[in-house]
């Protein structure tokens, strides 16, 4: 196709339309929420969050102009999903198979363990999440996994919390969650303990879905020199996950505005 230069420059001097500068206006508050929430939001976040500011633009609008513009989600790593017929299989010890979803806090605490490098040595986070909100309401890093390591994290969330009805915790069948010292605190406290079955990670799928958003979003994009160095990143994480992130699971609230909501 031929251009004339009088044509050329008449399209540079053109001013631009009321769409243009609406886009353009549009991108700056995209790259606020990207930037805001850790770069970590793709479309469907980012639109969440400008329609809870008032921003009427639909959702592949916000799309188009993210992709246009190489605004992203920042991942490390793809999570691979696997297809298992495990609803097929029972186990008595799981006390969540045939419940319905929790319907308030302190009905169902989920706990597991992940490992996280520090220098060249691994060391362990423990968390405990309340099901219901999807909110992590306990949780300890130490450089060895053990009773001690599930026993800090879960009297952080039974001093948080404070429980007080019937409660279920939830774990794998990790040996550090298989010891006296954790039953007798449970049994202490009168919460029931509830395992998933052999083989089956995906019976405590909440939890493992955290862990692959906290090691995606934060972990792979660090190298922790200190116990100290990694504590204060998991720390602030945390809170943003917490307090800032939308949940895709909860109709797009986050963790803790869910919770307030339900209460």
């Amino acid at each position: 196709m031929f251009v004339t230069r009088g044509g050329y420059y008449a399209w540079k001097k053109r001013q631009k339309s009321p769409r243009q500068l609406d886009n353009e206006t549009l991108l700056e508050k995209i790259i606020q929420v990207h930037q805001a929430n850790r770069e970590v939001y793709g479309y469907p976040r980012v639109h969440k969050a400008l329609q809870s500011q008032g921003e009427e633009a639909g959702r592949n609008r916000i799309a188009r102009l993210m992709r246009d513009n190489g605004i992203k989600a920042r991942m490390a790593r793809k999570f691979k999903k696997h297809n298992h017929r495990h609803h097929l299989i029972t186990d008595p010890h799981n006390l969540l198979l045939q419940r319905e979803p929790p319907s308030r806090a302190n009905e169902v605490w989920v706990g597991d363990v992940t490992y996280i490098r520090v220098g060249k040595d691994w060391n362990y986070l423990c968390t405990v999440m309340d099901l219901h909100a999807r909110q992590i309401i306990g949780w300890h890093f130490a450089k060895n996994v053990n009773a001690k390591l599930v026993m800090e994290t879960l009297l952080m969330a039974i001093g948080d919390q404070c429980p007080k009805q019937e409660l279920i915790f939830h774990t794998d069948r990790g040996v550090e969650f298989y010891n006296k010292e954790v039953y007798g605190l449970l049994d202490e406290y009168g919460i029931a303990n509830s395992k998933s079955r052999a083989g089956h990670c995906w019976d405590n799928a909440a939890m493992e879905s955290f862990f692959h958003t906290l090691k995606t979003e934060m972990v792979y994009f660090h190298r922790f020199k200190s116990l100290v160095d990694a504590v204060s990143h998991i720390m602030s994480y945390l809170r943003f996950y917490n307090h800032d992130r939308l949940h895709s699971g909860l109709n797009y609230q986050t963790p803790v505005a869910y919770g307030e909501m339900a209460a």
